[in-house]
């Protein structure tokens, strides 16, 4: 992009520029006619003609006036108007030259303040090209006036002289004025990263869930954010003093500035409110800096210890079931070729099959504590539920053909999207619906599974539910159903449900029961789309 096209982006400061370089060419008019008023042409200049030099001052006032309304106006453009002002300042002055007998008047030099104005507002090149036509003018207008007299190598010196000056004063401005841009575009580009990262900071600070105070060194309350006022009962106490306002908190701050590397003691600050957890830090490295106080809720924080410690577990359980399946492995290979041989009594075939069972509940048990200790990251996607469910149900019936398996699309929109990583939600619901066959059927019932969808509310996120006509889940289990290892079935794991509720959490979802009078529903609530 040229400068040209980028005229519309340029600095006011160019326009100051441009409108002080008019008032200049004013004053420059003002006084060549003061010159001519007061007679004074040739006690300035020794061969000036006086008439042609009035004439020329005269006819330099007009564009003069017209670029000063020009440059307040704003039009044309700075760039074609910085280019023309250039062109009737070299015109005006090389006529005065020439009207004062040439370059010897020194008013050649009056070109030097253009070149520098139009060079602090133009590109570098641009400077270059307007001190290039200035010399070429200067050069042009001595040589045609000595054509019509003599020869005089002095002026031609002193033009070339000139030329010099205006190429060393084009490059000095276009040079100060490319670096104060640059300058300038630094500047303004930190001011906005700074302002950005000051909202930024506001902002989260503000949406933070934990209470979050700046005390400042006068020990008054400076900030507060949304969390604080709710833990405040809502109201604010900016500006007041930390020990009139919240004494406890004042008190357990005086205890860590004396011995910062106590562990905190549970307080509660407000009659009723939760027990809470105060973590001090300075905000600076004097010790009247501003001081910043996050509020944990202790119940919170054992509850992520807990947590932690549910992970610990969860690792070593990962790496217990990777050791158990080699050994298991072989037992169950060895029961197969153990069933192949000839002459084994009734009594111990059944051994071997009841072998074969545990061996196959627990390598299920196994692959479940793995496939949860190593589950792959989630990748959301947009779907179309309806489309997916159409694909997911055809891929679950390629799977059991031995079998009518009824699944059921009921009022699922064509246009209802969903944000989910695919692969797990086929997992999910493939687990859902193996749960509704195998475990919900009573004796002579025909299990069917119904499949609804919709959203919570209009605007809100969207849900998928899975019915079936089962016998439904006892209210006595109903509280233990996701929890891990339980199970109400003989071959169950009890790993199907927390794992699916597991992969959901993990893309931002929720998988619940809904409790009805018959048969089963679990309800998947989407992430937004």
């Amino acid at each position: 992009m040229n400068y040209l096209e980028q005229d519309r982006f340029v600095d006011p400061e160019d326009w100051r520029i441009l409108r002080t370089l008019a008032a200049y060419r004013l004053v420059l008019v003002a006084l060549l006619i003061g010159v001519h008023l007061f007679s004074l042409e040739s006690y300035f200049f020794d061969r000036a003609e006086p008439g042609r030099f009035f004439g020329i001052a005269l006819g330099y006032a007009v564009p003069a006036l017209a670029l000063m309304a020009a440059s307040i106006a704003r039009v044309p453009r700075l760039a074609p108007q910085a280019h023309l002002a250039f062109v009737v300042d070299t015109l005006a002055i090389v006529l005065l030259m020439v009207a004062a007998r040439g370059v010897s008047s020194g008013l050649g030099v009056l070109l030097i303040t253009p070149a520098v104005g139009c060079s602090l507002v133009l590109p570098l090149r641009l400077g270059l090209l307007h001190a290039a036509l200035g010399t070429f003018a200067v050069f042009g207008a001595e040589l045609w006036r000595q054509s019509q007299t003599h020869f005089e190598g002095s002026d031609i010196a002193t033009a070339g002289l000139l030329g010099l000056m205006l190429f060393a004063t084009a490059i000095g401005a276009g040079a100060v004025a490319q670096r104060a841009r640059k300058s300038e575009a630094l500047a303004a580009r930190f001011g906005d990263d700074l302002a950005n990262l000051s909202r930024l900071n506001e902002r989260i600070i503000e949406s933070m869930e934990t209470p979050v105070l700046v005390i400042d060194e006068e020990r008054r309350l400076r900030l507060q954010n949304a969390a604080g006022r709710r833990l405040l009962g809502g109201l604010s106490l900016d500006g007041r003093e930390l020990a009139t306002a919240l004494p406890t908190l004042s008190s357990a701050l005086n205890h860590w500035q004396e011995t910062p590397n106590r562990d905190p003691e549970p307080m509660v600050l407000t009659p009723g409110g939760p027990e809470l957890l105060p973590r001090f830090s300075r905000l600076g490295f004097n010790a009247w800096a501003p001081v910043l106080v996050l509020l944990d809720d202790s119940a919170r924080v054992r509850e992520q210890a807990q947590q932690l410690k549910l992970a610990a577990l969860g690792r070593l359980s990962a790496g217990i079931a990777h050791e158990i399946r080699n050994p298991l492995s072989a037992i169950r290979h060895a029961g197969q070729l153990l069933a192949e041989s000839p002459g084994i009594p009734d009594e111990d075939q059944r051994l071997l099959e009841m072998i074969q069972r545990h061996t196959t509940r627990i390598d299920k048990i196994v692959e479940d504590v793995l496939r949860l200790s190593r589950r792959d990251a989630a990748s959301p996607q947009t779907l179309l539920l309806r489309g997916f469910l159409e694909r997911s149900i055809a891929v679950y019936a390629e799977g059991c053909p031995d079998s009518a398996r009824s699944i059921v699309l009921d009022s699922v929109s064509e246009s209802l999207a969903v944000r989910f990583d695919p692969n797990h939600l086929q997992q999910v619901l493939h687990n859902l619906w193996q749960n509704s066959f195998e475990h919900g059927a009573d004796d002579g019932r025909s299990i069917g599974v119904r499949l609804e969808a919709g959203r919570i509310n209009p605007g809100q996120r969207p849900y998928l539910d899975v019915i079936d006509n089962g016998r439904g889940i006892p209210d006595a289990v109903r509280e233990q159903i996701f929890e891990p290892f339980f199970t109400t079935a003989r071959r169950g794991t009890g790993l199907g449900l927390y794992l699916s509720r597991e992969i959901c959490e993990y893309n931002q979802a929720r998988l619940l029961h809904i409790a009805q009078e018959s048969g089963t529903r679990f309800r998947l609530i989407f992430a937004t789309a």
